[in-house]
């Protein structure tokens, strides 16, 4: 199993884990010290995963936003070179 597979698997285990805990909660039934512990880790970790995917998203649109520039870049350069080729055969053509 790969390493994302194997973070998606732990990922799935973990939400039902505490989807479980979550109704115990709900329905009023009390959390052992064992079961509080393993929702308080369960939320840690759904938080530090949702930070991280904010980061991995911030840090992707920002290399969006690098490609979009030196792509308009590279689409004036093309432009000019563009323009430079037809001054010069029109000098040429004189």
């Amino acid at each position: 199993m790969n390493r994302r597979t194997h973070a998606a698997a732990e990922r799935a285990t973990r939400r039902e884990s505490l989807s479980v805990l979550l109704d115990r909660v709900q329905l009023g039934k009390p959390l052992t010290s064992a079961e509080a512990a393993l929702l308080r880790a369960h939320v840690e970790g759904e938080l530090a995963d949702g930070d991280q995917a904010r980061r991995s998203a911030a840090g992707q649109s920002a290399a969006v936003r690098r490609e979009q520039q030196r792509t308009r870049a590279a689409e004036a350069a093309i432009v000019e070179a563009e323009q430079q080729l037809a001054n010069a055969l029109a000098d040429r053509s004189q």
